[in-house]
């Protein structure tokens, strides 16, 4: 793939990291990982839907490919490609995505995901 978007390549050399939430999800992840926050590329080929959960911290995306409709007690939002958002402390959110999405998130907090270990 010479668009740049190769999350296995260019991401090779980063702890891999597995949906938090729902370990039978497609999605794989990147770790990114600093005293303070966590910042993660997410990528999968198909949709999936996340369940609702929380956590005590601020959650930021960015999408880079694809879309996702987030869920909130507040209604439904959906981001495209190019848009971010953050999402408060606290906050219920579940989210819908599409097939070939890729996100980058970052966690405010530097224990929210733990790297996959090679057994």
């Amino acid at each position: 793939m010479s668009n740049g978007l190769d999350f296995d390549t260019i991401f090779a050399d980063l702890p891999k990291v597995r949906f938090p939430y729902d370990k039978s999800l497609p999605v794989r992840g990147w770790l990114i990982q600093g005293e303070k926050h966590q910042a993660v590329f997410w990528r999968s080929e198909v949709s999936y839907e996340s369940e609702e959960h929380s956590h005590p911290y601020p959650e930021w995306c960015m999408v880079i490919t694809g879309w996702t409709e987030v869920i909130t007690p507040e209604g439904k939002q959906r981001y495209n490609a190019g848009d971010a958002f953050l999402l408060p402390a606290g906050i219920p959110h579940a989210s819908i995505s599409s097939d070939d999405y890729r996100s980058l998130d970052v966690f405010f907090s530097p224990n929210h995901l733990q790297a996959e270990h090679s057994d």
